[in-house]
């Protein structure tokens, strides 16, 4: 099942990613720092979906009190609660 999620809060302006058994995979942020959200993506494709959600979930990026990774944590939790 494929999810997208506006981000608020952050450079990035969304991302999208695919969720199957709850793995994800094809994780995908449209804008932001190009390297670090290709990093965070690489970084988590192929996870279970609640390891995301625990290792991301409330990652600060210079006192927004968010950030991407924070960002793809609560879209993933939005589409397991679905």
């Amino acid at each position: 099942m494929n999810y997208t999620h506006m981000n608020r809060g952050t450079c990035s302006r969304a991302v999208s990613f695919d969720i199957n058994d709850g793995i994800v995979t094809n994780i995908k942020f449209v804008g932001g720092c190009n390297g670090n959200t290709q990093g965070v993506a690489a970084l988590a494709e192929g996870m279970k979906a609640e390891d995301i959600i625990a290792r991301c979930e409330g990652i600060d990026c210079n006192g927004r009190g968010t950030s991407c990774p924070d960002q793809l944590a609560k879209a993933v939790k939005e589409a397991m609660s679905k």
